[in-house]
């Protein structure tokens, strides 16, 4: 069974700079938080990768001052802001 760790892992590593990391409880937290309308869906699907990548983007854009070289540097924001490790 493909799970959205598995299917995006594999594309963050070699394409940073394109592809972002999704774990799906974290992402959909930091999302709510954030105000950004996070189009989830748990089987792996285009349209809620697609919405994935516009949260990033968003994120990139709101945290340009502190310069995001790559998906990694939003990956952490994302997941600082979703996980409870950081409350």
């Amino acid at each position: 069974m493909l799970t959205w760790p598995l299917v995006t892992v594999f594309g963050f590593i070699a394409r940073p700079e394109t592809h972002i990391f999704l774990k799906p409880n974290v992402t959909r937290i930091a999302a709510e938080a954030y105000g950004f309308d996070f189009q989830y869906r748990s089987k792996p699907n285009w349209a809620t990768y697609r919405s994935l990548l516009d949260f990033a983007e968003t994120v990139r854009r709101d945290t340009r001052d502190l310069r995001p070289k790559d998906m990694i540097d939003l990956q952490g924001f994302i997941w600082v802001q979703g996980s409870d490790e950081y409350d």
